[in-house]
């Protein structure tokens, strides 16, 4: 390369609202990759990219309170001048033509939130996907990495996710949880097949389908006596020192 020689640069701001320009931009326009935010004034925030750099993102393309110090899947865009910007309206950038099927293991980040209807999430950085409301327990912001099982593929490709495992695996663990809390009460547990969903969540945050599949695998194990009222571990089971 020789003085006026013509190139291709791509212009961007940085922290300090300098334009920078670079020839050998490593992100593509309309990709997103998940980056760390780095400082946030009053025109917006700052991202942290490839060799100690950062690039700008507008408050007019932030969809959702940022935190500092946090990463987040974001996209790179160009204005009409054609300075690249990010933005975190990265919906219809994500795609649906992925190799994933029902039951494999992937990971994402929230890249938005409706109480309504549940959390979606780019998964690997590239795919659309949905993590329903009644997946979700506790409290969950954008941003947060979510490693989840696909629990269907849509028609479209669109992915819908669960938190729990496979039904056969996630009956070991719920086993597990019901046989720990006899152990630590005594080996009584003041609920049973006939309790009420609310005080089987609130004790074992479990559904009742779940609790029912769980304590009928203890029962054919021999582990616990069900009453009516209540469930019992047997007592060569349990040492009552």
């Amino acid at each position: 390369m020789s003085v006026n020689d013509k190139v291709s640069a791509v212009i961007y701001h940085d922290r300090n609202q300098v334009l920078r320009a670079s020839v050998d931009f490593p992100y593509e326009i309309g990709s997103v990759h998940s980056l760390k935010a780095v400082d946030i004034d009053k025109k917006g925030v700052y991202f942290e990219i490839e060799n100690n750099q950062n690039i700008f993102m507008p408050f007019t393309e932030r969809t959702y309170k940022i935190i500092m110090d946090m990463t987040y899947p974001v996209a790179f865009k160009e204005d009409r001048n054609a300075y690249v910007y990010l933005t975190s309206k990265i919906r219809d950038l994500l795609r649906n033509d992925h190799s994933y099927e029902e039951n494999d293991e992937v990971s994402g980040r929230i890249y938005s939130i409706n109480k309504s209807i549940g959390a979606f999430i780019a998964v690997d950085d590239k795919y659309d996907s949905l993590l329903r409301i009644v997946e979700l327990r506790g409290v969950h912001i954008e941003g947060e990495l979510i490693e989840a099982r696909v629990k269907e593929v849509k028609d479209d490709g669109k992915l819908e996710l669960s938190l729990r495992q496979r039904a056969y695996l996630q009956m070991d663990d719920d086993s597990d949880k019901i046989l720990d809390y006899l152990y630590e009460n005594d080996g009584i547990a003041h609920l049973s097949d006939k309790s009420s969903p609310d005080k089987i969540y609130r004790v074992f945050n479990m559904s009742k389908s779940a609790f029912k599949r769980a304590i009928g695998r203890l029962y054919k194990n021999n582990d616990i006596i069900i009453y009516k009222d209540r469930i019992e571990l047997k007592e060569d089971k349990y040492d009552r020192r």
